[in-house]
This record gives structure tokens, sequence and C-alpha cells, in this order.
């Protein structure tokens, strides 16, 4: 970044490295340095797209009307960022006093080769060391509604308090949200539930009255009673299910989990398959957005279905129970929506959608096979069905360690009940996923649609299909093994089909 900075320099009288580069910087929190903030005496469009030009950075204009810029050097293994804005009020002390919070209304000189020393005209510096969050003016909020949500965010960041003056403001407009475009929410949300308690923030979210102007699915969720085994309401089994994702994500990013009985139980079974999970959790979902960070999402999603199809049965000796049937599939369709109102990609949406949709799934089978291994033949079943006969993005993963939150927080135990078995059959599944005896092999196929024509003298139609999709599931099954075998089973199947 000095090299911009420098080229920044070069074009322009004035250039200031502001916001939370700086209030990093001062707290000795390391980030990092691929996205930076810098803040031109005037016209940052112009001077960005001259500097991009220089130094084949790529030139996006964010908001011509309040002159901001954005410059991108696509480098590996993170682009570089920065956003260039124009100075308002024509001094870098104006400047400063339009921001949202203290912490973040600092500023320093880029002067040659280093930076300056620090500029604080609103105290941001004492309030870094009391771990306080206060607004800027009364103004700076109701500014920009996203500021609110921004507030929750740096609590759960940075572990701050909120200053009580900037407390009650929130607490009085949190309705304005609404007036936030659905992107800059979305993203506000994201940055919020990658901090490392997304369960807290949630629940601050909640207290704040801002959670149902954003995800009020979730909120609708309060004081919706279970029965056993469940031992909460739905919306503190969301938040713990979502607590529980976290220790999984936390795990998957090499961070220290809570040494529990529970915990140290299922490190130690997924273990084996840590590398090939990580793989799969990194992957991009879409641009910016981590798969990993979805676990997040599918805990807080997942039982959104709920409200709309409890119904109330008398269990034994006439006690009453709640039931939920279909609260999967009318999960799945609520979270379409909700992600959809937010902008999200359709790939994500897709992908969120069959996970809360397929959330069951795994205790299904857990349930069904009991102390016996699941079948091979089963687990295809599940893979497919729930992401389809070509096992490209396998949201099947992603179900499996959602479900193993969800367990988790139904029974709220230090060991859930036939948490080894469980756990055995959790393994399974992942085994079947990555292994090269499982999906690796089901997707080589042992013939092709070609060689089933030819063999059986067929024409191309639906039943060259329909026996390819049975020969995919005998060989997941281990019934076949080879392309003759294959090939005996499909005739044999055909002479009985024509008969």
């Amino acid at each position: 970044m000095q090299s911009l900075l420098a080229a920044l320099a070069a074009v322009t009288p004035a250039v200031y490295i502001v916001g939370g580069v700086v209030r990093d910087h001062l707290l000795g929190v390391k980030r990092p340095d691929n996205d930076l903030d810098v803040v031109v005496e005037h016209s940052a469009l112009q001077v960005a797209r001259r500097v991009g030009d220089q130094l084949g950075w790529a030139f996006y204009p964010l908001d011509t009307e309040r002159d901001v810029a954005r410059l991108v050097f696509m480098s590996t293994p993170q682009p570089l960022v920065c956003d260039i804005t124009a100075m308002r009020g024509g001094a870098i002390e104006q400047d400063l006093l339009a921001r949202d919070f203290t912490i973040n209304a600092l500023a320093m000189a880029w002067q040659g080769r280093a930076a300056g020393a620090v500029i604080d005209v609103v105290g941001g510096c004492r309030d870094l060391e009391q771990r306080l969050l206060r607004r800027v003016t009364a103004y700076s909020l109701a500014e920009d509604p996203v500021r609110l949500l921004r507030s929750v965010r740096f609590v759960a960041q940075l572990g701050f308090a909120l200053e009580q003056e900037t407390e009650l403001q929130i607490l009085r407009m949190p309705d304005t949200v609404q007036l936030a475009s659905a992107e800059r929410v979305r993203d506000e949300l994201w940055k919020t539930l990658q901090a490392a308690a997304p369960a807290a923030a949630a629940a601050n979210l909640h207290h704040y009255r801002l959670l149902q102007y954003t995800l009020p699915e979730v909120v609708a969720l309060a004081g919706v009673e279970q029965s056993a085994p469940h031992v909460l309401d739905v919306y503190d089994h969301t938040l713990q299910t979502t607590a529980f994702a976290e220790q999984l994500r936390a795990w998957l990013q090499e961070e220290l989990v809570a040494p529990t009985p529970a915990a140290l139980a299922w490190q130690k079974q997924l273990q084996p398959w840590r590398f090939r999970l990580k793989q799969h959790f990194w992957q991009p979902a879409a641009a910016g957005h981590l798969r990993i960070d979805w676990l997040i999402w599918y805990a807080l999603l997942h039982d959104i279905g709920k409200p709309q199809t409890r119904t109330l049965e008398q269990g034994k000796e006439g006690s009453p129970r709640y039931r939920f049937f279909g609260h999967d599939q009318a999960g799945a369709a609520l979270a379409r929506a909700r992600l959809e109102a937010l902008r999200f990609s359709r790939q994500e949406i897709q992908l969120a959608e069959s996970v809360i949709a397929g959330h069951m799934r795994p205790h299904q089978l857990h349930a069904s096979f009991g102390a016996g291994p699941i079948s091979r033949r089963a687990c295809f079943h599940f893979f497919r069905d729930t992401g389809g006969r070509n096992f490209d993005s396998l949201p099947g993963v992603d179900i499996v360690l959602l479900a193993l939150a969800d367990y988790q927080a139904t029974y709220m135990a230090e060991m859930p009940p036939d948490w080894d078995g469980y756990l055995q059959h959790v393994v399974q599944l992942l085994t079947f996923a990555f292994d090269a005896q499982g999906l690796e092999q089901v997707r080589r196929p042992l013939v092709d649609g070609h060689t089933l024509m030819r063999y059986l003298n067929l024409s191309a139609g639906p039943e060259v299909g329909h026996l390819l999709e049975k020969l995919q599931e005998a060989q997941a099954a281990g019934e076949i093994a080879t392309r003759e075998e294959a090939l005996v089973m499909a005739a044999t199947w055909a002479g009985n089909e024509r008969t």
C-alpha cells in the first residue's frame, strides 16, 4: 500500500489515512494490510482514476455525488482495496466531525514515506483507552441508519461498551434502518456475524430492536415453546445452535475452542477430515463471502419455519406436545425470501435453501440406523437428495455440520445422549463425501449413455437416463464395481422393464 500512498501524495496536496486502520493501529490489533481508507483534499474520483491508471489498479466510482472512489489491485491471496473519499468541510478536522464513532474519527497525514501523528478532534483516543463506543454527534447516527447496525458490529468485534447517550439514541430510532439500502444492511449483518461471538451479536441486535427490521423471522421465534427433547424455546435454541456453529467455524479456522466434553469428542472424531473440511468451507460462496461464514447464517435461520408449522397434540399421560411437521421446508422458503430481500447472490440463496431444507436429515438417519452404520445407499441418497446427482457444491457437508450444532443445542447437556453414536454417523457421512471409495468414486460412472445405447440397442430417451441413475445408485451402494457388472445389471433391468 505504500506505493499507492506515495502515488496519491504525488498528485494531490493532502493525503490522510483514516478510520479503522488508525483505530486498529492504536489498539495494537493485527489486521489484514489489504484494506485502506484514505481522504484526499478534493476531486477523489479524478485523483483515484489518475493513480489507478498510473499503477495499474482497477478504478470503481462508488458514489459520484459524495465523490467516493475505490481502487482494487488483484493480488493473491486477497485483492488490495483502497477507498478514497474527498474531504468533507474543507479541512480534515471537519471531515472527522462528520464520521460515525469517535474511535473511527481518527486520521494520520501521509508524509512522504510514513504517517504522521494521530489527529484526534473528538476524544477518540480516550475512548479507545476506555473501550467505549461513542457517537461523534447526535447527527452521526441520524445521518446514516446503517450506523445503528455498525454499532452492534463494533461492540461484537472489539468488545467495547456502548456510551449511554449513543445507546439511548439507538433504542429510539431502530425503525430508521428500513431507510437504508438492502445491500448495505446485508453487508453490515454479514460483518457483524463474522465476529467471534455471533450469537451474542444477534442477541444484541434483538435487544436494540434492530433484528425485527433486518431478520424478522428470527424475532418471531421468541417465546415459541418446544417439547422434549428440546429444553429451550425456539429462539434460545437458535442462539445456542449459532454458538455451537461458531465453535465449528473457529475450529476450522485453527482457533481455540472451549474444551467441553462434547467439543473434545467432536474434535477428535472430525480430526481425520479437518483438512478436507477446511478445503470445502474456505471456498467462496460468492464474491467476498466465504462458505465457512455461512455456517452462522444456517444456524440462525434453520428453524424459522417452526412458528408457522407448530401444532399441539396430546402426549403421553395427557401432557401437551408441540410438533413442527414440515418446518424444514417452510424454513427454506422463508430463508429464500429473506435472503432475496437482502440481495444475496442466487448461488448463495440456493445453497442456504438446500442446507435449511435438509437440516433434519442427519437426525433422521441417526434415528433410523441406531447403533449400526449408515448404509452406503442411504449416504448416497442423502448427498443426492440434498445436492443433486452431479454432487458439485455438496451442501450435504454443510448440513452435517449444521446438524452437529443443532443436536448439541437440542439437549444442552455436557454430553448429549448417544453422542458417540451420533458422531460416528456424522463421520460416516463425511467419509462418504470425501473418501475415494465414496462420492469420488460415484463421480466416475462405470458406463456412459452412449455405451448403454450401443450395448442394449436403445435410442436416446428417458429410459437411458433412468438406467444411468439406477446404475449410479448401485455403484454407490457397492453392488457393482466394473463396467461389465454395470452392463449386465442394466441389461437385466431393461429386460424386466420391457416384459
